[in-house]
């Protein structure tokens, strides 16, 4: 899984910097793209590392 790929699925349901709450993405990453839960919660803990986005609590996520 790319951060691309996170970032599309974020920005698809709301504007880059609105906080989403993970449930609202989530079906998309893992049943329509077929990524697992593991790899979407490695990708989100990457993304903080490296700046792209911010976790916020109550499982939403801005991205940056």
């Amino acid at each position: 899984m790319s951060d691309r790929d996170l970032r599309e699925a974020a920005n698809s349901k709301v504007q880059r910097g609105t906080p989403i709450d993970l449930l609202e993405i989530g079906p998309r990453l893992v049943i329509e793209m077929h990524f697992t839960e593991d790899e979407v919660v490695n990708a989100l803990y990457a993304m903080q590392s490296a700046g792209l986005i911010q976790m916020l609590d109550g499982n939403r996520i801005r991205v940056l």
